[in-house]
């Protein structure tokens, strides 16, 4: 018995000892996940508060290697034994937060305050919040107006309209979100319910930190990411199976807007539309559409012209031709020294009745296209001074290609071959965009329309966005070719989500059809001016016609807010080219896959990946759905080599919610509101 006594008293020493080292932090890292993440995309400002002694504070590990039993996870849910693990396959494990239970075991004691305005003005955040709670807890609190644990929601006055704070006191038991308008404390709402519901599993266990926004610096600027590497820079690359078709391998990176700059209110004339320039350079697009920009004459309006030898006048502020030709290419050097590539649009069916070229040349002309003088291009002298005017147009601009009007079915592949022919004889390498479907050849490196299940006048006149509203799915149409031309056998496609032709707004400040659909899709993302900050439009029209008010930006709170989430998927694309600007030769072999997603299942979720890397992008397009989901990891498809260790980060907070063996971080928990997007990055970890 003495024995078995002093046997006793030594495993409860070492027991003890066990517990001294696994609290006193040895190994321990004081930052939270998101300060020492280096992959993320937006930094995220934390202030956490001194850890207490409360009783309702509670603590989630440290970064660490573990090979013995039971510890609890970043998220501060306890997780269960396992064995030791053999020599070299330790386990990299979540790091240590204080965190405050607020629902365990489906109760709470927690009220959440909030005054009858604010409760009348956010009554669908509330519900949406509350909802979320009950799938993944079983209750919520109630609202109130005092508690000893409380939720408050504050309107405050003194803060700017656009910002808000999430504030967790430890030592209080107390959490706070203040507000400066009813917008901004939707937002609030959802990062609580996104970062602190959607990765806390089992029981509310709400990381003691704080989190602020404020608009005025927190504004995303994607400049940095954007060069120039056209002209003289240029290099070309094979964009056909059989290398045929040389394009400029820039068009890898390409994010790609159509821009009217006479519609635009901070545009107008060349000289007084640089400010577009910063503002897309900011966005991160660095391709600009140039809607037409030669002389209209009587009744032109662009599309509508006297020619291509002629500018504009109203554009340039000269009829000076010479100088007028000068002011376009200040303008194009311009966008290239912000990193930015300008196309020119090119009109082969014709011009205006009006053109002088008509009764100089009526030999040049046959017949008659919408409702004006066509082109004879039977006629060889009019082939000649097309394709001349074409070439020169480019030299003494520097843009950098052509979008292609009515292309191919007008003029033809024959002349834009020439065209193409004589820059690169010139040291120029133009990238040409027909409209229409085209079987490339040597000519065309892509289509204005390049996925498309419709006929073309039903989708302006009706618009759609096919991956999102049930007309194509995203992974599997793509990897077998359908809804773009020839199956998928070239290399670069656009996913045009609208264009000048359009009769309708289509994305109307909808994540998912500018995000998800495009901008982390395996094409090249096209849209027409503002879709980037969810215009929407009251009436039906064209929208070339269309005016474009961009000082809605900093101004209207819910335009605001979605052009900052566009420049933050779009500085998503950026940080990994590696990822998002992979274009096999051809289409069909690109580097998507499915992802199963318990609770997400009204879309196609995917992953796309490269190396030790993937990017889950989730997509909850399903009105009701809380977007409470379970994500399961497509190891096998996403990666080219298995990994000891797996690391796991929100992208759009740059928070780390799961690491560890690949059984561990797999079937992570997310929350993914309605129309909005979800982004995770995947890392192996040797």
């Amino acid at each position: 018995m003495k024995h078995i006594r002093l046997l006793s008293i030594l495993a409860l020493c070492l027991f003890a000892c066990l517990l001294i080292a696994c609290n006193s932090g040895g190994t321990e890292d004081s930052t939270t996940p998101s300060e020492t993440d280096p992959s993320a995309v937006t930094d995220v400002p934390t202030e956490p508060p001194a850890e207490t002694e409360s009783e309702a504070v509670t603590h989630a590990d440290d970064y660490h290697t573990h090979s013995g039993p039971g510890y609890q996870c970043g998220c501060g849910a306890w997780v269960t034994e396992r064995e030791t693990l053999p020599p070299g396959e330790e386990e990299i494990t979540m790091g240590r937060q204080a965190t405050i239970p607020v629902i365990v075991d489906g109760k709470t004691d927690y009220t959440v305050i909030a005054s009858a305005v604010l409760q009348e003005q956010n009554t669908e955040d509330l519900t949406y919040l509350f909802s979320v709670m009950d799938a993944k807890y079983g209750a919520h609190p109630e609202v109130g107006t005092e508690g000893t644990k409380t939720i408050s929601l504050v309107l405050n006055n003194a803060m700017d309209a656009l910002d808000y704070q999430v504030r967790v006191i430890g030592d209080t038991k107390m959490i706070e979100l203040f507000a400066g308008s009813p917008e901004a404390m939707s937002r609030a709402i959802r990062y609580f319910v996104t970062q602190y519901c959607g990765y806390s599993d089992g029981d509310l266990l709400v990381p003691v930190e704080n989190y602020t926004y404020t608009y005025a610096e927190a504004q995303i600027d994607n400049s940095h990411f954007l060069s120039y590497e056209g002209g003289d820079k240029t290099v070309l690359a094979p964009s056909d199976k059989d290398g045929t078709l040389m394009t400029p391998a820039w068009l890898d990176t390409a994010v790609m807007v159509e821009l009217r700059i006479d519609m635009a209110s901070i545009g107008g004339a060349f000289k007084d539309s640089y400010d577009l320039i910063d503002f897309y350079a900011a966005t991160g697009v660095n391709v600009l559409w140039l809607s037409p920009i030669y002389e209209r004459g009587a009744g032109g309006n662009g599309y509508g012209n006297i020619g291509l030898h002629r500018i504009e006048p109203a554009l340039t502020g000269t009829t000076d031709q010479a100088e007028g030709w000068n002011e376009l290419k200040k303008f194009v050097d311009y966008a290239h020294s912000k990193g930015v590539y300008i196309l020119l649009d090119i009109i082969s069916w014709g011009t205006m009745y009006a053109s002088p070229l008509l009764e100089e040349h009526p030999e040049w002309y046959d017949g008659e296209a919408w409702g004006n003088a066509a082109f004879n291009w039977k006629n060889e002298e009019f082939r000649e001074w097309f394709i001349s005017n074409a070439v020169e147009n480019l030299k003494k601009t520097g843009a950098d290609g052509y979008r292609c009007d009515c292309e191919p079915f007008t003029a033809g592949y024959e002349v834009f071959e020439a065209i193409r022919t004589r820059c690169n004889d010139q040291g120029l390498y133009p990238v040409i965009m027909a409209e229409a479907e085209a079987d490339r050849k040597n000519v065309f490196d892509m289509e204005q329309d390049g996925v498309i299940d419709m006929d073309r006048g039903t989708l302006y006149q009706h618009p759609v966005n096919f991956f999102v509203d049930g007309h194509l799915s995203i992974v599997s149409d793509t990897l077998r070719g359908k809804g773009v031309f020839k199956r998928g056998a070239f290399r670069y496609y656009t996913n045009c989500i609208t264009n000048h032709d359009y009769q309708e707004r289509n994305v109307n400040g909808n994540r998912l059809k500018i995000g998800y659909a495009a901008i982390y899709a395996p094409y090249i993302p096209l849209w027409y001016m503002g879709d980037e900050f969810g215009v929407t439009m009251p009436y039906r029209a064209v929208l070339y016609d269309i005016a474009v008010d961009y000082g809605s930006v900093g101004s209207n709170a819910e335009q605001t807010y979605f052009y900052e989430d566009v420049k933050q998927m779009i500085a998503i694309r950026r940080t990994y080219p590696e990822i998002f600007e992979y274009y096999p030769l051809s289409h069909k072999q690109t580097n998507i896959c499915e992802v199963a997603v318990d609770g997400l299942t009204s879309l196609e979720n995917y992953a796309r990946y490269a190396d030790n890397k993937m990017v889950i992008v989730l997509a909850n397009n399903e009105e009701g759905n809380n977007g409470v989901c379970t994500v399961k990891i497509p190891f096998e498809d996403g990666f080219a080599t298995a990994y000891k260790n797996y690391k796991v980060t929100d992208l759009l907070t740059g928070r780390v919610i799961a690491m560890g063996h690949a059984d561990r971080v797999d079937d992570f928990s997310a929350v993914v509101p309605y129309q909005y997007c979800g982004v995770y990055l995947v890392e192996g970890i040797e």
